[in-house]
């Protein structure tokens, strides 16, 4: 029974401002044998010990496997459809694209081989991040049981956070516009999400820029002037002087071309 319980068990880790061997004892404290990264983008710009290659060679000469997963079970998005009117990233629908449920079933794959594996990003705290919100949710819903490795060493189940967090932010009393209680559990990871989740910076842009795609500027023709000689219509005489002293007025059609000069000026003279 214990071995099929610890096929089971997947657990999630934070590393921060920790230095590299204090996390690998975190590691090897815990049984560690894989980890998978959660980020979104795999490079830290305050810890370099945690870049992808550089963490992933460490891990490599501990008999640590490296697996990276960020690009399907990250918690960035930009796309419009995968996002809160506000541009914030919605879990709920981002655990319904094809890719991340293509994560997940690698992770539970994974554990299915009997690996002991920690999902790792940035934050420390899994409350603040989407290892949490967004990953544990669907892991623990699938029959995993999750466990998070806190700051100083401190092990708390998924379960047991869920129930501290629901105490903390969510008031029981509120009831919904029909009267009925409130999923305090949904209500909980909403409120969470919004609270935590990356919001796309371009997300006006994207936003301004499906708009514009949608409702296009009408397009005015401009009409197609011809300029071949024989297809010019007859410009009409002028009938009343020009504003100008100086400007000449060419007052004969383009048919009228083959006229000399002389009568081209007799003309000017009669109507000026």
């Amino acid at each position: 029974m214990k071995q099929e319980i610890d096929l089971k068990k997947c657990f999630t880790i934070g590393y921060g401002d920790y230095p590299i061997d204090l996390f690998f004892y975190f590691l090897q404290k815990n049984g560690i044998d894989t980890i998978v990264d959660v980020r979104s983008s795999p490079y830290s710009k305050y810890n370099f010990y945690f870049n992808r290659d550089n963490l992933e060679k460490f891990l490599k000469k501990n008999m640590i496997d490296y697996q990276y997963m960020g690009d399907k079970i990250g918690g960035r998005y930009s796309n419009p459809n995968l996002l809160f009117p506000d541009g914030t990233v919605n879990y709920q629908k981002v655990q319904s694209t094809e890719q991340f449920q293509e994560g997940i079933s690698q992770v539970l794959s994974i554990i299915s081989t009997g690996k002991k594996i920690a999902l790792m990003c940035a934050e420390k705290e899994p409350e603040k991040c989407h290892r949490f919100a967004l990953v544990s949710r669907v892991l623990q819903s699938k029959g995993i049981r999750v466990v998070h490795i806190r700051p100083e060493i401190r092990l708390q189940t998924n379960e047991d956070l869920e129930k501290e967090l629901i105490n903390s932010v969510i008031d029981n009393k509120q009831v919904t516009i029909s009267s009925e209680p409130v999923n305090s559990m949904d209500a909980m990871y909403e409120k969470l999400n919004r609270k935590i989740a990356h919001k796309s910076k371009d997300y006006n842009q994207l936003a301004d820029d499906i708009l514009s795609e949608e409702k296009p500027e009408p397009v005015i023709p401009v009409p197609i002037i011809e300029t071949n000689e024989k297809n010019l219509p007859d410009l009409p005489f002028v009938s009343e002087p020009a504003y100008s002293d100086n400007l000449n007025i060419d007052i004969l059609s383009r048919s009228d071309s083959v006229c000399g000069k002389q009568k081209k000026k007799q003309v000017q003279k009669s109507l000026f």
